[in-house]
């Protein structure tokens, strides 16, 4: 594919990946994915996705606390701190988890809440988690500190009414992934086909979510190529079309990168 390529939402700093991330970036630029924005779920893993930053040309960091680690958050001082460099894209992964409940629900949007206010305060876009939550997260959304602050709800698999109020009335950005490619998605479908493509961002949320045919596998940033085509087919276009969409997308998504870009 000609038109380069954006995965908007990557876990790349765990074990699975080892043995062979350099290999995996590798594969990733071959498929067109020339960016990878690696998103952090705690402490740990957000310095380790600084790190990666550093190695890989590639890969545009985000920091920040998921649900289900809420409940050790602390009080995110150093979230504060890494928020501060300039490197970082984004804040996140953040947001809520109410089917598994790892973390207590008023604990979940206390540290839902303190991460949207930091973002807005540096002006950062905030990747957002929604599992079952989309009238809490909402309603948080409506109302968070920087509201001009972009956002994307990443791993989006609702019905095109709830995109619909996810685009319009908090100007979120939506992350369309492998569960795209899946056979009996049908609500996703239908969204997929009518949501504004000008809303629409391309992910793997690698390792995890992983498209068709490869499914039961491990997932990497080279398969947005697969959720690329999916997507077009869904549209009735071409996967050139939609690739140059939704990575113009991704760029207003993230404005740091296109300084990224002009780095390597």
């Amino acid at each position: 594919m000609s038109v380069e390529l954006v995965d908007t939402h990557a876990h790349l700093d765990g074990a699975e990946y080892a043995d062979d991330l350099a290999q995996v970036v590798d594969r990733a630029g071959e498929a067109g994915v020339r960016t990878i924005v690696c998103a952090g779920q705690d402490q740990s893993t957000s310095l380790a996705t600084m790190a990666l930053a550093e190695r890989f040309s590639a890969i545009a960091p985000a920091v920040g606390v998921h649900p289900h680690l809420a409940k050790d958050a602390g009080d995110l001082r150093w979230l504060e701190e890494l928020l501060a460099n300039p490197r970082v894209v984004a804040a996140g992964e953040m947001g809520l988890d109410y089917h598994y409940d790892f973390s207590p629900r008023d604990r979940q949007r206390e540290v839902f809440a303190r991460q949207l206010e930091l973002a807005g305060r540096r002006g950062l876009p905030s990747i957002v988690h929604c599992r079952e939550a989309y009238d809490d997260v909402i309603a948080m959304l409506r109302e968070r500190p920087s509201p001009r602050a972009p956002v994307v709800v990443h791993c989006f698999t609702a019905s095109y009414d709830v995109g619909v109020r996810l685009a319009e009335s908090c100007d979120a950005f939506l992350g369309i992934g492998g569960a795209v490619t899946f056979k009996k998605v049908i609500e996703l479908h239908d969204a997929a086909r009518r949501l504004p493509l000008d809303r629409l961002v391309l992910e793997t949320d690698c390792p995890y979510m992983t498209p068709a045919p490869h499914r039961g596998k491990r997932n990497e940033p080279a398969y947005v190529s697969l959720i690329c085509k999916a997507l077009a087919g869904l549209r009735a276009t071409t996967p050139e079309a939609i690739a140059q969409a939704t990575s113009e997308n991704a760029r207003r998504l993230f404005p740091r990168l296109a300084g990224s870009a002009q780095r390597r």
